[in-house]
């Protein structure tokens, strides 16, 4: 074998896209390998699949599920402007002590990302009349994700701090990287993501938001939606464990305190726009709506942070 090195560029795009595609081209490439995180591997997907070559993913953190995920998203200046089912990989290779040395903010946000699994999936599956056996599994599957990640989730973020690859570590690096992938793979079309990931692709027109990894955005808006669906239950499950894991829960979390910045009003609009995932839920959405479930969240925070201070 004769390896070939191409640099991702600043983000998984057309153009990158098209670059590391002509680049393989012009060395007779065989098969494409991504490695990284997940806009390296999201690149490397879609550029394999524009020349019709076989993919393997080395994963270098479990930020996200890209390495065995059949999605490659893309961005223009840090906005997304498509999600496209291109191929999973033919090999997905982890070296769970490399993704333990990385920081371990990346797997805390792979936690927030995996979850979503559950709370964005389980609407959507519900409103399916006749769920198929693909789905049902998915459901499952997503499921016992969900506990996995609650039961593993602080000891392993306290080992991965500490730089040890430990057996929690292990669960959940194979949660994050291998069991979302799977759900993704046979939920398809009818397991879908809902507001959590429509919030963040809404908010990416304000640059803060572009100071946090995608996990720890998507970590935020389940939160967010735990409350504009009344799921008082969830929400009061999901602040305590974000918070554990250093993750986002408040509009000053992500310094979007300033709601009258032009920036934050397009964002909402941006999220509540036809088309958007955050319609997934079924539920009646607009900008007001929303923006109410944001402050319910942001009271909730508080009030939990509050309960921690008082002897």
């Amino acid at each position: 074998l004769e390896p070939a090195f191409i640099a991702l560029g600043p983000e998984c795009s057309f153009a990158d896209v098209a670059r590391v595609a002509g680049a393989a081209r012009a060395l007779g490439a065989d098969v494409m390998v991504g490695a990284g995180g997940g806009k390296a591997i999201d690149t490397a997907r879609a550029a394999s699949g524009e020349l019709g070559l076989p993919l393997a993913t080395l994963p270098t953190s479990a930020a996200t599920c890209s390495a065995t995920s059949a999605v490659s998203v893309f961005y223009e200046r840090g906005m997304r402007t498509d999600t496209r089912t291109i191929q999973a990989a033919e090999v997905v290779l982890v070296d769970s002590e490399i993704v333990a040395a990385a920081p371990a903010r990346l797997l805390a946000s792979g936690m927030g990302d995996s979850l979503a699994k559950w709370y964005e999936g389980k609407p959507t599956y519900e409103r399916v009349a006749a769920p198929s056996p693909a789905l049902e599994a998915a459901m499952l599957l997503s499921t016992r994700l969900k506990e996995t990640l609650f039961g593993c989730g602080p000891q392993a973020m306290r080992d991965a701090a500490a730089g040890a690859c430990t057996p929690a570590v292990e669960r959940v690096v194979e949660a994050n990287l291998l069991m979302t992938g799977i759900v993704s793979g046979v939920g398809g079309d009818s397991f879908r993501v809902a507001l959590a990931h429509g919030l963040l692709y809404g908010m990416t027109v304000h640059p803060r938001v572009h100071d946090f990894l995608h996990g720890e955005v998507v970590s935020y808006g389940l939160v967010v939606q735990c409350c504009l669906e009344g799921h008082v239950d969830e929400a009061a499950r999901l602040i305590p464990f974000f918070d554990a894991l250093g993750l986002p829960l408040t509009l000053a979390d992500l310094g979007l305190e300033d709601r009258e910045d032009p920036r934050f009003v397009e964002g909402l609009r941006r999220t509540c726009a036809p088309g958007s995932s955050a319609h997934n839920l079924g539920i009646p959405l607009d900008e007001a709506r929303l923006l109410d479930a944001i402050l319910e969240a942001d009271e909730r925070v508080a009030a939990w942070r509050g309960s921690r201070k008082r002897p």
